[in-house]
């Protein structure tokens, strides 16, 4: 049986995030993972990755969208905008693919995941609609995703110094259902 930091490595390979500097809140779940399930197979944990990452997903979208229609007056939601994408091509690896109309959310990272989110949306009401949301109130830009302090905030590339940070994306980022997910936990489709 493979110790921890051999299967974090293993894992993290299959997911081909092996080297990178991951966020705690994604380390501490995979060693509540492995604490839970021992050395469970690169196809499980895979699996695990993308339901994790498809449920902030969604959770993000309900507090993110409803920003939005709060703030334009318009739906987010509905036939037209498909809000969110899962798919697995094995041609592409073991990983599914998470998506918010064309971004791609790779990490079950709180802020990665509002960060696409707020993206997508973002994308979907210029699109749709041909509106720019947010808005910097003080200087009249459409805002860009950023990230502070491991948040995904609202910038403004107007003013001095080369922008501003509006405000954080999410203030109340959602918890991924489950802190624990059961092994074989579907695609939440």
């Amino acid at each position: 049986m493979a110790n921890f930091s051999d299967w974090q490595d293993r894992m993290l390979r299959a997911v081909w995030r092996q080297g990178e500097n991951l966020p705690e809140e994604v380390l501490v779940w995979m060693s509540e993972l492995y604490d839970e399930f021992g050395d469970m197979p690169e196809s499980e944990f895979c699996e695990l990755w993308t339901a994790r990452t498809f449920c902030m997903a969604r959770a993000a979208f309900e507090v993110i969208g409803r920003s939005a229609e709060e703030e334009t007056g318009k739906e987010v939601t509905g036939e037209e905008f498909c809000y969110i994408d899962y798919s697995r091509d094995p041609e592409q690896g073991p990983v599914g693919v998470v998506r918010i109309k064309s971004v791609e959310v790779s990490t079950p990272d709180r802020a990665e995941v509002a960060g696409a989110v707020a993206e997508g949306l973002q994308e979907f009401i210029m699109s749709h609609y041909r509106v720019v949301w947010p808005v910097c109130g003080r200087h009249g830009h459409g805002l860009h995703v950023g990230y502070a302090r491991e948040s995904a905030v609202w910038k403004c590339e107007g003013g001095d110094g080369g922008g501003h940070v509006v405000r954080a994306i999410d203030p109340a980022p959602p918890q991924a259902p489950g802190q624990s997910p059961s092994r074989g936990s579907g695609s939440g489709r």
